[in-house]
This record gives structure tokens, C-alpha cells and sequence, in this order.
């Protein structure tokens, strides 16, 4: 039979094929039927699906269509291009604070005065009746310059501290105002004081430089402070410091006084805080040349608890056998610099290192020192130097070089900016100058900084006029490094510039400046005005100079649109 099929098969091929075909059909007919019916099924199914999906997603806009005129966005508040607010018969103290006070996002201007008008002869009355000599902490808004709050603070004022974190557990940033004899409280946005330290305490000192922001040393997870004092009975004649730990939660002291035997000569504005590559925290002041004691000492003395304490805070623990070998045993004093006496301390912040640089200035040189070995990088000479000098960045290194200002004969002075790497002068330039001339400052650009100073070029017309100089007459400059052979002459005047600044009012939108002008304190009072401009303003009313040193290839108006089109960065 099988014989049979073969035969017919090699016979007749196709035919065999067609039959086999046929058969395959039949049989495939049936599961071809059913699965039609299948996909009929799921096609109606993924119809309503679909309209499911658009039916959801027309509701969803709808509810947020409905909920965005509900609950309307935040306003931004819109900053004024320029104001001005004036204080009758006031005298001012020479500094300016820049803080978001409301918290609007835009910075406010803070400052002090004493205002003869509404104090007894510049007194106030405290709450049991007492008089005492006072001045006011006046805080103006940066949109339109209108009167936030006052208080009522100590006259003789120091240190103004703004943007500190968790004072009294709070989670908004607050100030610590510091003044003589032994004056701190802390405050909050609102002017409202917080805490105030307990005068008891202090009665036989006077407290010297800013508060030390430290890490948490009690364990109630908020940072705490550092504060320096001296005998109040010793007066300018300092032979001792005195440490006092305190808890940024509360101002309650941590531990007792620490005392530490010191040379003369204390700078009192000198004192900071500096962390060793090894994470050993020291505090570094000037006593004559710059020196430092550990932290971690301080703490032990303060407190009595020893560093193997099972809860102590892990950073107290840590240590630096590279500066522990430079420390005398007897005095535990670490001799940072010690070659000649120093007028400013710096820190200069360097990317992945703790310990960065520091930058050492005395009368007549600047010398940049590694923040860990304390080896010197570079040392510039000078005739005098004329103020604390002004970080920036002139060249695109991403390294921070340094506006110094040095009075080189009377009535004149040079602005240097020298290289943060190599000490080598990128730019230089001669003005007369006066006394009390205002501090420089800077702005930073995407990838560079703007550098403003005052004083006056020199021309044949203004030498023989030195001294009427001196005592009147003041502009304003303005540097790029792009453009280094001209500068912009921002503003001119005789009026007395008490303190000046410029800042980024808002993150990366718009720069300003501000003015403090009228009498200093000390003097006889008189008007006290504050400005705030926007630097896209001034410049456009600008005049350029050209130095003698080189030439620029841009017209005057070209120069002028270029800056007034300069994008600014934080």
C-alpha cells in the first residue's frame, strides 16, 4: 500500500500537492474564523479605552484650568530702576548690609544712624526708665526703598552679621548685631530681637570682632558661635583674649571662659575660622602677626570634657599632625605668620580643598600663603597699602585675583589687580585720592568681575589741585577686564560718600549699587541720604576714559552699549 502511495506520488506530483494543499485549508478554515471573531472583540475594547483615556485627560485640564484662576501665581515684585530715601539730622555709621529681610527675593539695604530729632540727645529709654545712648538699625526695602523696620540698638556698634541660619531654632535666616562694651542679640527678619546675650556675664569685658559661626558643640543640632572678648579695664594695652562659647539656639554660654595670653597689638576685626585639610578647625587672629589656637582646645577648656567623651561632636575629634607640630606646648598658640606685624587676615576659598589659601597683608606687602602647609605662594610689594584688598576674577583662570589699593605719595594712590596664581600685576593705573575714600568693590560677570573704585585720573588741569581735591571732589570707576585700556566714569561729585557697595539685587538679574551719604558719626548731624541705582542705568549715563597705557579699537557709544548689555551672575 505504501508502495502504491510512493508511485502515484512520483506519477503524478502536483496533483499530490494540490490534495495535501486542500486538506490544509479545510483545516485551517476553522481556527481563522475564530480568531476574526477575537480581534472584532478587541478592537472594540481598545475604542473605549481610547475614549477613556481622552475623557480623563479633558477632565484633568479642565480641573487645573479651573484650579490656575483659583489659586493665581506669585506676584514678582517689581524693583524700581532708581530710588532715594533721606533721613533729616542724622549721622551714619560707615557700613552697609545687603539681606532679603522680607524674603521677596530681593536683597534690602540694612544700616545704622543716630537720629537727634527723636532721642533725647541721641538717648533712648529702656524698659525700666533708664537712658542710654543708642542709635537705630534701619532696614529699607531693595524694590522702592520704603521703611521696613527700626530698632533700637547699642551706639557704639561694631559688627552687623546678617543671613545667619537657626538662630533660636528658627528655620529663617536672621542678624547678630555686636557692639562695645559687651553688646549681642540676635534678630530675626522682622527686627524682633531673639535673644540677647546676658550682660551679667560679660561686665568686666569688651567684646572684639564678629561672631565665629561653629559647628553644633552642645547637641541640640543647631550650629553655635564664638565669641572674643578682652578685660574691658585693660583698654588698648592687651595681653589676654578671652573665648566664649555660645548656643546659637538660645545665647545661654557653653562652659566657661576660656583665657589665653597673648602679645599686644589685636586687630579686632581680624578673628575667623579655619578648617585644615584634615577637617581640624582652628581659630586665627592677628595679635601683632597672625596666630591660632585648636578649637577642640577651647572646647575641653570651656567645658571640661575630655575628647574621648562617647557624644562629643566627631569634628572635635579630629586632628592635624602637620599644624600640631607647629604648635608651642606651653601656650598651645600656633605661629602662622610671624615675619613682619599684619593689618588683614583673608580666607580665599579654593574647590576641593578645606583648608584653601590665605591671604596675609601688612603695611607695605600682600603675601598668599597655602591654607595648609602655610608655605608662601607669591609676595607683592607695597608703599602703603590703603585698605583690605578686593577679590575677583580678572582673568578666566577661575582663580581670584586681588584689587589692591596703595597710596604711593600724598594724595595719590595706584589700583593694582594682581594675578590670585602668580603675584604678577595683570592691570595698574594712578589716581588721586582722599581721606576716607570709599572701599572699591565688584560684581561678577558669566565668566569675569566689573571692579569699581573712586578717586580721580590725573590730568595737567587736576595736579596742581591736590589739596582742594582731597577734601571735596570724587568719582566713580568702573573696570572690565576685557576692555582694560579705557574705564567708565560713573559718577563725580562733592557730596561725602560714608560707605558704598554694589550687589546682584536679585539672583542673576539685575546689579545695583547703593550710597550712603551724609555725615559720619562723630560729626555734626545733618542729612543722611540713601540711594539705590541699577548699573545698566549708570552706565548708560557714563563717560569713557581712555588711559594713556594702550588703546581700545571701540567707539565711545559702542563701549557704552557693549556694558550697558552685560549679563551678571551670583
Amino acid at each position: 500500500m505504501t508502495a502504491n502511495k510512493d508511485l502515484q506520488t512520483e506519477i503524478h506530483p502536483l496533483k499530490n500537492d494540490e490534495t495535501e494543499s486542500q486538506h490544509a485549508n479545510e483545516a485551517s478554515d476553522k481556527p481563522k474564523v475564530t480568531k476574526r471573531k477575537k480581534l472584532t472583540k478587541f478592537g472594540q475594547l481598545s475604542k473605549w479605552r481610547t475614549a477613556a483615556f481622552f475623557l480623563v485627560l479633558f477632565l484633568c485640564l479642565v480641573v487645573v484650568f479651573a484650579f490656575s484662576f483659583i489659586i493665581p501665581c506669585p506676584v514678582r515684585p517689581s524693583s524700581q530702576r532708581e530710588w532715594t530715601t533721606t533721613f533729616e539730622n542724622a549721622a551714619t555709621y560707615p557700613f552697609l548690609t545687603l539681606w532679603d529681610a522680607n524674603q521677596d527675593k530681593v536683597a534690602d539695604v540694612m544700616f545704622a544712624f543716630k537720629d537727634s530729632n527723636n532721642t533725647n540727645n541721641g538717648s533712648c529709654v529702656s524698659e525700666d526708665g533708664l537712658s542710654f545712648p543708642c542709635a537705630y538699625l534701619t532696614v529699607l526695602s531693595g524694590t522702592n526703598g520704603s521703611l521696613l523696620w527700626k530698632q533700637t540698638v547699642v551706639e557704639d556698634i561694631q559688627h552687623i552679621q546678617c543671613g545667619v541660619e537657626n538662630l533660636s531654632d528658627r528655620k529663617s535666616s536672621g542678624c547678630l548685631v555686636i557692639g562695645i562694651p559687651h553688646y549681642v542679640i540676635a534678630i530675626n527678619s522682622s527686627g524682633e530681637t531673639l535673644w540677647s546675650l546676658n550682660t551679667s556675664l560679660a561686665t568686666d569685658l569688651l567684646v572684639i570682632g564678629p561672631a565665629l559661626i561653629l559647628p553644633d558643640l552642645d547637641g541640640d543640632e543647631v550650629e553655635d558661635l564664638l565669641l572674643i572678648f578682652i578685660p574691658s579695664h585693660q583698654g588698648n594695652a592687651v595681653n589676654e583674649l578671652i573665648f566664649m562659647l555660645v548656643s546659637r539656639k538660645s545665647g545661654d554660654p557653653i562652659g566657661q571662659r576660656v583665657y589665653l595670653n597673648s602679645a599686644k597689638g589685636l586687630v579686632p576685626s581680624s578673628p575667623l575660622l579655619h578648617v585644615t585639610n584634615t577637617g581640624a578647625y582652628y581659630i586665627l587672629f592677628i595679635q601683632g602677626t597672625v596666630q591660632g589656637v585648636a578649637l577642640k582646645d577651647i572646647y575641653t577648656q570651656a567645658t571640661g570634657i575630655p575628647l574621648s567623651a562617647p557624644k562629643l561632636n566627631s569634628i572635635l575629634k579630629k586632628s592635624d599632625p602637620e599644624w600640631e607640630k607647629k604648635t608651642n606646648i606651653t601656650s598651645g598658640i600656633i605661629e602662622v605668620y610671624n615675619s613682619q606685624p599684619v593689618k588683614y587676615l583673608q580666607q580665599v576659598h579654593v574647590a576641593g580643598t578645606d583648608a584653601g589659601k590665605l591671604l596675609i597683608s601688612t603695611d607695605y606687602a600682600v603675601e598668599l600663603l597655602d591654607g595648609q602647609s602655610l608655605q608662601s605662594y607669591w609676595y607683592h610689594n607695597l608703599s602703603q597699602i590703603q585698605g583690605m584688598p578686593l577679590p575677583g576674577y580678572f582673568n578666566k583662570d577661575d582663580t581670584f585675583d586681588f584689587l589692591i589699593e596703595d597710596l604711593i605719595e600724598k594724595n595719590m594712590k595706584k589700583v593694582t589687580i594682581v594675578d590670585g596664581k602668580s603675584g604678577k600685576i595683570l592691570w595698574e593705573e594712578e589716581l588721586i585720592t582722599r581721606e576716607n575714600c570709599p572701599k572699591p568693590s565688584s560684581v561678577n560677570t558669566v565668566s569675569q568681575s566689573i571692579f569699581f573704585f573712586w578717586g580721580e585720573l590725573p590730568t595737567q588741569n587736576n595736579v596742581s589741585l591736590l589739596e582742594s581735591f582731597s577734601e571735596k571732589s570724587h568719582n566713580l570707576y568702573m573696570l572690565h577686564p576685557l576692555h582694560p585700556n579705557i574705564i567708565l566714569e560713573l559718577k563725580n561729585g562733592t557730596e561725602n560718600v560714608v560707605a558704598f557697595t554694589t550687589t546682584l539685587f536679585e539672583h542673576s538679574r539685575h546689579a545695583g549699587c547703593v550710597l550712603l551719604l551724609g555725615q559720619p558719626k562723630g560729626s555734626q548731624p545733618g542729612r543722611l541720604t540713601i540711594i539705590k541705582q541699577k548699573l545698566k542705568d549708570i552706565i548708560y549715563l557714563s563717560r569713557v576714559r581712555r588711559l594713556k597705557k594702550g588703546h581700545d579699537d571701540f567707539d565711545d557709544d559702542e563701549l557704552i552699549e557693549y556694558f550697558h548689555r552685560m549679563r551678571y551672575s551670583s
